[in-house]
């Protein structure tokens, strides 16, 4: 049964899934990464072991972090197996990007893996490198 209601996200607003640090350190990424780049389309911070969001952001209900949460925590579980068992020769997985028409996708890992950061934003608004600056910026933990 597909309830409508249960779908809605909250549009063009930081939801934080969680009231500990985690969310909170969680909305400060999110936070600067709105700043940096204002025309984000979405954006999340996911524990990579649960799937769980702990923040996320979307200007439209199109954009579902909770649709791409899980499909990205198993993409970064199953590219560090692979380095694990030397399937690439390569060093730890700093990034993924993705290029479309008019989109590009960044995820990033970090808090040793336990979490990653995911944005989409269109490329008339960012390009691959200024993208990953701003990724790297805010999702370098002290």
């Amino acid at each position: 049964m597909n309830l409508p209601f249960f779908n809605r996200l909250q549009l063009k607003k930081i939801t934080v899934g969680t009231d500990d640090e985690m969310g909170k350190r969680s909305k400060e990424i999110i936070e600067g990464l709105l700043t940096d780049l204002p025309d984000l389309l979405m954006a999340c911070v996911v524990n990579s072991q649960s799937g769980r969001l702990l923040a996320s952001y979307t200007v439209n209900s199109s954009y579902n972090p909770n649709q791409i949460s899980l499909r990205n925590a198993k993409l970064l579980r199953i590219m560090d197996e692979a380095l694990a068992a030397k399937a690439w020769a390569g060093g730890p997985l700093t990034d993924i990007s993705v290029m479309l028409e008019d989109q590009l996708h960044h995820l990033r890992p970090m808090n040793d893996g336990k979490w990653y950061c995911f944005l989409a934003v269109h490329t008339a608004d960012a390009n691959l490198g200024i993208a990953k600056e701003i990724m790297r910026r805010h999702t370098t933990m002290n």
